[in-house]
């Protein structure tokens, strides 16, 4: 009798080790870590002076991030599927992740950077004047009209929509080579090293 309500004990505990941790939004004021399983709504990042907040994302989703002073908040893995929102003097780096975004809305002296990921912006993104944007790719190419296309430095594409000439004006596209042009210069380098 004892070992069955042991066995049962324990079918019943292990469920929720696949459970999703869910908070509404949350707050942070120094350094912290966004997990897999963890589910946010708005996640806002904030220092706590002299030190500054640096938050790093390695899996989750989110819905929006916000990030003020001069705080850091690196996207590595994960999901954000509404905005993010750089204001003040802080920076967001895309490194990785799936970003399928409404918008995003630089202000202050705001950075955002995007390096690489699943990056598809939906809206026209919202800057101004003393903010940066850059992406850094390669391939881009602009419609003149609304849409923005490109390859980041994962060779995924990229994808803005909504993009408008004065917004165009704002964004900073740093061009990387191609990874089939770094391959090549591989392989130039070592035969002039072989000849030399």
């Amino acid at each position: 009798m004892l070992r069955s309500e042991v066995v049962l004990m324990i079918t019943a505990v292990v469920p929720c080790f696949t459970c999703q941790l869910h908070a509404g939004n949350i707050e942070f004021r120094r350094d912290a870590i966004i997990r897999p399983g963890e589910v946010y709504d708005i996640v806002s990042v904030y220092d706590t002076p002299p030190d500054t907040s640096t938050v790093n994302m390695f899996g989750g989703s989110v819905n929006g991030v916000q990030s003020y002073d001069s705080s850091i908040v690196n996207i590595h893995d994960g999901q954000v599927w509404g905005s993010i929102i750089a204001r003040d003097f802080s920076t967001v780096n895309i490194h990785g992740g799936s970003l399928h975004l409404e918008y995003f809305a630089v202000s202050g002296l705001g950075t955002l950077n995007i390096y690489a990921g699943d990056v598809r912006i939906g809206n026209s993104p919202i800057f101004s004047d003393s903010s940066s944007v850059n992406i850094y790719g390669y391939g881009f190419d602009y419609d003149g009209v609304r849409v923005l296309r490109g390859f980041l430095s994962d060779n995924a594409a990229f994808l803005m929509s909504e993009c408008y000439p004065s917004d165009y004006a704002h964004l900073n596209l740093i061009v990387i080579p191609e990874p089939t042009t770094i391959v090549l210069l591989g392989f130039a380098t070592i035969l002039v090293r072989k000849r030399g």
